[in-house]
């Protein structure tokens, strides 16, 4: 790991661009905002760059480290469950660590839609229409229901843990979706 006085080196001798200090301070913001009080520390070295994001490889228990976008600078903080690989996909997608709204391709196979279901969680109030404090998982008897009421469209679900079996059906079963943070209800 490179620490604060190396990385400052870095900057010095202009290895690092002015853009990446726009995504390390999302980062801080982010930070803040979620009462998260470590500091950024990480290898510059190991930061990959597209046209599109940044990942920072910040890594710690259950955390793969960030991919920041360029356009908006929001920091997608990566959960663990998936793999590094797997996150870029989902991320690349509108799959993030988030609340997301998920919308299936009109014409994708309700048995798919239900098997990925699964591997949702949702805020949806429940049967005494309490609204969950966070996301949570669905019951199987509650999968049926559910399709038959928002196919093709789900908000405000977390779909993380789903993105390995959401790769396996687009590859596989020619699933199609477009996937975004939730707006909200």
């Amino acid at each position: 790991m490179i620490f604060k006085r190396d990385k400052e080196r870095a900057v010095a001798k202009g290895h690092m661009s002015a853009a990446i200090r726009d995504a390390e301070d999302a980062i801080r913001r982010r930070f803040v905002a979620d009462g998260f009080r470590g500091t950024l520390e990480y290898a510059s070295d190991k930061v990959i760059e597209t046209q599109r994001w940044w990942y920072i490889p910040f890594c710690w228990i259950g955390c793969l480290g960030f991919i920041v976008s360029k356009d908006d600078l929001y920091v997608n903080w990566l959960g663990s469950g998936v793999t590094l690989d797997q996150c870029f996909w989902g991320h690349d997608r509108g799959v993030f660590c988030d609340l997301v709204d998920f919308a299936f391709a009109s014409d994708t196979d309700r048995a798919i839609a239900e098997r990925l279901l699964r591997r949702f969680k949702h805020m949806h109030a429940n049967a005494r229409n309490v609204l969950p404090s966070e996301s949570v998982w669905y019951r199987d008897s509650e999968i049926p229901q559910a399709v038959s009421n928002q196919f093709p469209v789900f908000t405000r679900h977390f779909v993380w843990f789903a993105i390995p079996e959401l790769m396996r059906a687009y590859e596989k079963d020619g699933l199609r979706f477009t996937c975004g943070l939730s707006k909200g209800d």
